[in-house]
C-alpha cells in the first residue's frame, strides 16, 4: 500500500469514529491530513532505514598486570639474622630470591647474643648499612622503637604498588601478628615463626597411674603430678624452669590464668597483687610437692633432659621444644608424648605467644627491595617449605594444607598450636626497657616460692623495682 493510499483508509476511519459536529469533524480531519502528509513527505526526504547493527560481544575484562618482582633490580641488601632452625633454612634458599628479583643479598647469621651487640652498636652510630633483620619485640621493642630504628610494615602492606597481590597479609594468625606489634598498635615486623606456653605430657606414665589427659586446669595438673610423683624411682611428677629470670617466660602463661599481669589497668605495677601472689603460691608449691631436685637452677635445657628420657610425668616450657621431644635422635618417649597448652587457672587459659620477626630497619635506603625480601621470605609458598621442615610458622593456610597434614604425625600439636595463637597472649617480658633487671627482680620471688621461703616479701621489693623501671621507660607516641 503506498502512502497516499494509507492516509486516505486513515481518514476514512477517523471519520467514522469521530462524533459531533460536522464541521468539528472536517476540521479535525483536515488536521489529521496535515499532520499525515506532512509525516510523508519527511519519510520521503530521510535516508532509507539500515538494518540494525549486529549486537557485538562484550569486551573481556581487563586483567590485572602480574607483580613486578624485578621493580629494583641490581639493588643490594644486607640482611642480619640469629642462628635459629629458620634463618638456616632460609640461607639455603636465598639464592632463589636473587632470581625471583635481580636483588643480591648479603645474609648474616649470628649467635643471639653477638646479633643483638652487633646490630644495637650499628644503629646507635647511625652508620649502618643493614636492610633486614630479625628482631623480638618483647625484648627490645621499646628500645629500638623509640630511636626509631623501626619501620612501619602496615604502610608497606598497603601500598599495591610495592605489594604482591597474592601476599595475603590476613593469613597470618592474629597472635602471632600480636609479637610483632608494639604498645601503640604499630607493627614492626611479620612473625617467622611461632611458639606458645605448652604443657608436654607423658601418656605412658599417665596411664600408668591410671590418670586421664591431657590435664589442662591446675587442678588436672595438680592432680596428675601427685599420682606419678615416684622420687623413690627416679621420676618426678612435674617439672619446669626455676632458674630466677628463665623462669619468666613461662610464668607468664600462668600468671595470666590466674588473671594477675605484671601491670595493673592503670600501668602500674602489680607483681605483688593478690592474684599474682597465689599463681607463685600454687607454682612453687607444685615444685616443692612433686617437681625434681634443684629446681630453682633450672632452665629449660634440664627439664627437657628429665623429660624426654622418661623421668618426668610433665613438662611446662616452650612449645618450640615439642620437636626435640618427638626426635627419635634424642628422644625416649616419641610415640608418648603429647601437648596441650599451659594450664588454666580461675582466669581461664592464656599461653603466652613468642617468637622472632622479620623487620625493616627505618633509614634503610633500599626500602622497596627490603620489603620484596619480605614478601619472599614470608609468603606462602615460603611458609609452607619451613613448615616442612618442622618450623612453626604463623600462617593459617600452611598448618591446614594438605600437604602438612598428611606429613604431621601429631595433629594434636597442629590443634593446639591455632588454639594458642586465638587465647595467647604476646606479652611475656614486662613492658619496660630494662628487660633483664625486671626479670631478675621477678624471678627472684619464683625461687623465693620454690625454695619455701618468704615470696611475699621478696615480692613487695620486685613490685618497686619494676615501677622504677616502668618510670624510667619512655612512652611510646
Amino acid at each position: 500500500m503506498d502512502s497516499l493510499t494509507w492516509t486516505k483508509n486513515f481518514q476514512r476511519t477517523v471519520g467514522q469514529t469521530i462524533e459531533g459536529d460536522e464541521k468539528m469533524n472536517k476540521r479535525i480531519l483536515f488536521l489529521v491530513a496535515v499532520a499525515l502528509a506532512s509525516i510523508v513527505i519527511l519519510s520521503a526526504c530521510a535516508t532509507p532505514t539500515q538494518a540494525p547493527p549486529a549486537p557485538t560481544t562484550a569486551p573481556a575484562a581487563p586483567q590485572p598486570a602480574a607483580f613486578n618482582w624485578k621493580m629494583r633490580q641490581g639493588e643490594k641488601l644486607r640482611v642480619a639474622m640469629v642462628t635459629q632452625p629458620w634463618t638456616q633454612f632460609v640461607d639455603k634458599e636465598v639464592s632463589k630470591f636473587k632470581e625471583l628479583t635481580g636483588i643480591d643479598v648479603t645474609y648474616e647469621i649470628l649467635p643471639e647474643d653477638q646479633f643483638r651487640q652487633k646490630t644495637t652498636v650499628e644503629f646507635a652510630a647511625g652508620t649502618s648499612d643493614v636492610d633486614v633483620f630479625l628482631s623480638m619485640v618483647a625484648q627490645e621493642g621499646i628500645k629500638y622503637e623509640s630511636a626509631g630504628w623501626y619501620m612501619d610494615i602496615e604502610k608497606l602492606v598497603n601500598d599495591p604498588k610495592i605489594t604482591d597481590p597474592k601476599f595475603d597479609f590476613k593469613d597470618f594468625t592474629t597472635s602471632g601478628l600480636g609479637i610483632a606489634k608494639l604498645s601503640n598498635g604499630k607493627l614492626i615486623g611479620l612473625p617467622v615463626y611461632n611458639e606458645f606456653g605448652a604443657l608436654m605430657y607423658n601418656k605412658e606414665l599417665f596411664d600408668k597411674a591410671g590418670v586421664k589427659y591431657p590435664p589442662k586446669t591446675i587442678e588436672e595438673i595438680e592432680a596428675a603430678a601427685k599420682a606419678i610423683h615416684k622420687p623413690s624411682e627416679g621420676v618426678y611428677g612435674f617439672v619446669g624452669r626455676g632458674a630466677g629470670a628463665a623462669s619468666t617466660s613461662q610464668f607468664s602463661s600462668l600468671m595470666r590464668s590466674f588473671g594477675a599481669d605484671w601491670t595493673d589497668a592503670s600501668g602500674k605495677a602489680a607483681v605483688n597483687s593478690d592474684k599474682f601472689l597465689a599463681a607463685v603460691k600454687w607454682y612453687g608449691n607444685l615444685h616443692k610437692q612433686y617437681g625434681a631436685p634443684g629446681a630453682t637452677s633450672f632452665s629449660w635445657q634440664q627439664g627437657q633432659d628429665l623429660f624426654i628420657n622418661g623421668k618426668a610425668g610433665m613438662w611446662m616450657d616452650a612449645s618450640v621444644f615439642f620437636a626435640n621431644v618427638v626426635d627419635p635422635k634424642q628422644s625416649k618417649i616419641v610415640d608418648k608424648a603429647g601437648i596441650t597448652m599451659a594450664p588454666g587457672g580461675p582466669a581461664g587459659q592464656t599461653p603466652y605467644v613468642g617468637g622472632w620477626h622479620l623487620s625493616i630497619y627505618e633509614k634503610t635506603k633500599h626500602k622497596e627491595a627490603a620489603w620484596l625480601f619480605v614478601q619472599w621470605a614470608l609468603g606462602k609458598e615460603m611458609v609452607l617449605k619451613a613448615q616442612m621442615n618442622n618450623i612453626t610458622t604463623s600462617r593459617v593456610s600452611a598448618w591446614e594444607s594438605e600437604e602438612y597434614k598428611k606429613a604431621n604425625k601429631y595433629p594434636e600439636f597442629g590443634a593446639t598450636f591455632l588454639q594458642a595463637m586465638k587465647v595467647g597472649n604476646a606479652q611475656w617480658n614486662p613492658p619496660v626497657l630494662a628487660v633483664s633487671e625486671a626479670r631478675d627482680a621477678i624471678g627472684a620471688v619464683i625461687v623465693k616460692a620454690i625454695e619455701g621461703s618468704d615470696y611475699t616479701a621478696e615480692a613487695a621489693k620486685a613490685n618497686t623495682k619494676l615501677q622504677s623501671l616502668l618510670d624510667a621507660t619512655p612512652k611510646l607516641k
